[in-house]
């Protein structure tokens, strides 16, 4: 590398600034390189500070002058100084390789414009998100946890957090749905908090009476709605028969442990129609019951209410009843079904043919089991067709 000894110099004896005119050192020139100085002698460069001054790492020893000649050369030294810097460039990354190098990190990993988000190791076999500077979602032994994940069962705060899940509801699902310790018989009133699965009903409370034994298929729901946290307990059976159908039953609380709710029949559109029946007033078999049989035809529902039809039947209106005609004797019909009793139960009778000029009157009896229907008219008449109805109640 040749020697630098454009411009010329100023220098002060006894001191180690040198200053320079129509020089350009900065970058040419480096530390530790020897000084040719007006006075003959070599002094060390300590620092090349810039363009045109430097520091010598000796005071000069000759005469202050100015505008003098100089020269400025290479000395080994850049060599070990290169190698010293590649050496601490080595040591310095050295860590770097033997971790991140090798797919290993010592810390977490985060954004270099948002430091406090990212992944890491919270803790011994564990893996977390972070963002903001709290752990997210940690997942450690099979369990999540973490901001993102429910405080507890009934932590409804936010609005989209991973829910909980406890031990025998995840077990039972992991299961398949298959809920143990159900073999020897399961209470349905003590349903709790996980319970799921196919279960042989040892009580099944008042709903249905009198199938201890059947296996039911068994719920239980957590039920948010707003910030009420409510648990719904669900059991259903396939009933006997041909054809058999599916029957379902319910009752909810709220989550602060207070008293279920009595259960109720889930109706479905294969449990519309069936059998009604009441206990004290309280429906408890299906909506609408229809069936019919030699006195006709009649429809219960489950608030009470019942309507019977009647066949046709064929009628003469022969007898003299003062100005008007009557059938000789009143004909009894026995309802198709019984009503609780004649009080409320209201009749109608249809003639056909001519009806203008003839009508029936019906006369309930006590007991709501029959009642006696007699046909007038202004005129005789054989052969008449006639139907009654009657709309009462069945409890």
């Amino acid at each position: 590398m040749a020697w630098v000894s454009s411009g010329t110099v100023t220098v002060t004896n006894g001191n180690v600034n040198v200053t320079g005119a129509g020089t350009d050192w900065f970058g040419a020139m480096q530390n530790g390189w020897g000084f040719v100085g007006p006075d003959g002698r070599v002094y060390e460069i300590l620092t090349v500070d810039s363009a045109d001054t430097i520091t010598l790492k000796t005071p000069y020893q000759g005469s202050t002058a100015a505008g003098q000649a100089y020269a400025v050369f290479p000395t080994g030294s850049h060599n070990l100084d290169l190698v010293a810097a590649l050496q601490q460039l080595l040591s310095n990354y050295q860590g770097v390789y033997d971790t991140v190098g090798q797919g290993r990190f010592t810390g977490d990993i985060v954004f270099d414009a948002d430091r406090d988000t990212g992944m890491g190791n919270p803790s011994s076999n564990e893996v977390g998100l972070k963002a903001g500077g709290d752990w997210q979602l940690r997942l450690k032994a099979g369990e999540a946890s973490g901001a993102a994940v429910q405080a507890s069962d009934d932590d409804v705060a936010g609005n989209a957090k991973l829910v909980r899940m406890d031990g025998a509801l995840a077990a039972a699902l992991s299961r398949g749905g298959q809920y143990q310790g159900a073999s020897a018989g399961y209470d349905i009133d003590d349903a709790a908090p996980g319970d799921a699965g196919l279960v042989s009903i040892s009580n099944p409370g008042t709903w249905p009476p009198g199938n201890n034994g059947t296996f039911a298929w068994l719920t239980t729901q957590r039920i948010y709605s707003g910030q009420t946290v409510l648990q719904r307990a669900t059991f259903g059976y396939q009933s006997t028969g041909t054809p058999a159908t599916p029957v379902t039953f319910e009752r909810i609380r709220s989550w602060d442990g207070s008293a279920w709710s009595s259960w109720s029949k889930v109706y479905s559109q294969a449990s519309v129609l069936g059998t009604v029946s009441q206990s004290g007033g309280t429906p408890t078999g299906e909506l609408i019951e229809r069936g019919s049989n030699a006195n006709g035809e009649y429809v219960r529902f489950a608030d009470g209410t019942q309507i019977c039809c009647s066949g046709d039947w064929s009628q003469d209106v022969m007898t003299a009843a003062g100005a008007l005609y009557r059938s000789a004797t009143p004909t009894i019909w026995t309802f198709p079904a019984s009503f609780y009793s004649a009080n409320g139960l209201i009749g109608h009778v249809g003639v056909t043919g001519n009806s203008e000029t003839h009508w029936g009157v019906m006369r309930t009896l006590s007991g709501g089991t029959e009642a006696h229907i007699t046909i007038f008219g202004h005129s005789q008449f054989t052969n008449r067709t006639v139907r009654a109805m009657a709309i009462g109640r069945w409890f």
